[in-house]
């Protein structure tokens, strides 16, 4: 069960300018202070020029997680399993006509179709999307967007950002999300402004609740910063290329597996 946070989307995609230029900045900061670091400062990845306004994000974003999201989705955690497999269930279900439109546009012809069979079994045999009747006949669940479209089509990633609530990103899959909000229709777009943002409040909380049994295996980790952004590296790659991105998964296989194992425990 996947769930997409599409209240996470605007805000962080218009800032992304902000964020650049801030960056920037650090970027021009940490050059004036090369003389002085030492050689283990100087190395910096660089697919990632804007580490130190990434980190202060990543704080942030922290901070926000504890005071807010994280008691939210621990109350949300509490309702029973049927209930909150049908809220994901719904809500990647509405999600699935903007799957089969970026399937074509990347020449997935076959998952197009299989994807147009998904959203019409869920939707008249799965009590409109309420249940994943299409998984249980074969038909896998996927999560396609414009960044991955764009990264088929040969753009670059760009620069590592980290934005404010949605978290991992970059430069790349940010503008496609900004660009995709404005041109693809939102299944909610119907609903009053107040029922909308009630709906993806929900979507939002019940993202969280998913991720809660990896807050451990994230708080034993040393840096926190650079095991979320490899993790979002290698779990990307493995979107756009379908589970089988240039060198193989090993590393993304041992990351899902740590987080397995914190989950069982």
């Amino acid at each position: 069960m996947k769930s997409r946070n599409r209240v996470t989307r605007i805000f962080p995609a218009i800032l992304i300018g902000l964020f650049v230029f801030t960056g920037g900045c650090a970027g021009t900061s940490q050059s004036a202070l090369d003389s002085t670091e030492t050689n283990a400062e100087q190395a910096r990845d660089d697919r990632d020029p804007f580490e130190r306004s990434n980190r202060a994000m990543l704080n942030f974003n922290f901070k926000v997680d504890r005071a807010v999201l994280k008691p939210a989705a621990k109350g949300y955690a509490k309702l029973p399993q049927p209930v909150r497999n049908g809220i994901g269930n719904f809500f990647s279900n509405l999600s699935e006509p903007k799957n089969i439109l970026y399937d074509l546009l990347q020449g997935k012809f076959g998952h197009a179709g299989q994807d147009a069979g998904r959203l019409v079994i869920n939707t008249l045999l799965g009590a409109g999307g309420l249940m994943d009747v299409a998984s249980e006949m074969g038909l896998p669940q996927r999560d396609e967007d414009l960044g991955q479209t764009l990264a088929v089509w040969g753009v670059p990633a760009g620069p590592y950002l980290v934005l404010p609530l949605k978290g991992p990103s970059n430069l790349r899959d940010s503008s496609a999300d900004l660009v995709s909000q404005f041109t693809i229709p939102e299944p909610l777009a119907s609903l009053d402004w107040e029922e909308e943002l009630t709906a993806q409040l929900l979507e939002l909380v019940d993202g969280r609740a998913e991720r809660l049994s990896a807050d451990q295996a994230l708080a034993q980790q040393p840096d926190k910063y650079l095991f979320l952004r490899e993790l979002y590296r290698q779990r990307r790659a493995n979107e756009i290329y379908d589970g089988n991105p240039p060198g193989g998964n090993d590393d993304e296989l041992l990351l899902d597996e740590l987080l397995e194992e914190e989950d069982a425990e």
